[in-house]
């Protein structure tokens, strides 16, 4: 049975899918010829010559291999073809292809994937970067409540413009939040269902959302403490590089892929133009609002704190 395709548009690329993505924009033209193709069909069981190879993925220089128990396996190619193989439900093949997989694909284009939420300020892009359960996404809802636009969740693809910049990607218009954050921020009513059945993590449309890239200013790396204050320290350079580097998106790929040079060579780029700060908060509880009032009150001293409504497209 064949599938109605869809055609959508995240990353600055352009989609075409048999699967249903949540949450992906839908370009204007979409007869245009696609940057990416989304196929289904039947995924080797590995790659023939990985460099990296994990019980879940495998990575060569030009291919990348993901299998996900009970949801898919999938083949990214070139950064520009992904073939899947489900074995789930559309929604869980489509939370994947929208966040672990297209992550890969962005690496095979070049893109700098870090672990970091994106918003909108008037200075330009601020980051939120941190490992798993750092507080990206919830301080994402928090600042969105407080009128800033998103750019990207948990996934952000960073580009040099041709002016050097480092340049945020729009994503797609949703964040995954677990169930704590949601009780906290009162979003419960807000939610599309699960990431994963089983998982205490959901999927939450956003209200502001910016559709085109912007320039990165400033980022902020979360690191959970054991005291109960929230502290915000400008690092220098070469710590900054270190962070930046240690929330690049799954970055033993990097060495599979063959880009691990280029890939130095972006990050410390961005390091020498981005002011990054170390934010100590709370690890349990993570005072959500808290949090976002120091993000504030910082992001104020820099002149970032207030939004564009012109350049905000409502998600």
């Amino acid at each position: 049975m064949s599938r109605a395709l869809h055609h959508y548009m995240a990353y600055g690329l352009r989609m075409r899918s048999p699967i249903a993505l949540p949450f992906a924009p839908s370009p204007s033209a979409p007869d245009q010829e696609p940057d990416v193709v989304i196929r289904v069909g039947a995924a080797p069981a590995a790659l023939p010559a990985p460099v990296i190879k994990t019980k879940v993925w495998e990575s060569a220089p030009s291919a990348f291999l993901i299998n996900v128990d009970g949801v898919a396996r999938y083949l990214v190619t070139e950064g520009r073809d992904i073939l899947v193989e489900p074995c789930g439900s559309d929604h869980d093949v489509g939370v994947f292809l929208i966040g672990s997989v297209f992550a890969a694909l962005l690496q095979q284009r070049g893109v700098v994937t870090l672990h970091a939420s994106a918003i909108e300020t008037r200075a330009g892009a601020v980051l939120f970067l941190g490992s798993s359960g750092a507080g990206k996404s919830s301080l994402l809802a928090a600042m969105q409540q407080r009128g800033h636009a998103m750019l990207a969740d948990d996934v952000t693809g960073v580009l040099l413009d041709s002016g050097g910049r480092p340049t945020a990607l729009s994503a797609f218009p949703a964040m995954r939040l677990w169930a704590d954050a949601l009780d906290e921020l009162g979003w419960q009513h807000r939610t599309r269902g699960r990431v994963r059945k089983g998982l205490e993590k959901y999927l939450a449309p956003v209200e502001r959302f910016r559709a085109t890239p912007l320039a990165v200013c400033a980022a902020y790396m979360l690191t959970p403490s054991p005291g109960s204050g929230i502290e915000i320290e400008a690092c220098a350079r070469s710590t900054a590089f270190e962070h930046l580097l240690k929330c690049t998106y799954r970055k033993r790929c990097m060495h599979g892929l063959g880009q691990r040079p280029a890939h130095f060579r972006a990050v410390a780029a961005m390091a020498g133009q981005v002011p990054v700060f170390r934010v100590k908060r709370p690890a349990h509880p993570m005072r959500i609002n808290a949090l976002a009032d120091e993000i504030e009150r910082s992001l104020c001293q820099r002149g970032a704190e207030t939004v564009s409504p012109a350049a905000v497209a409502s998600g």
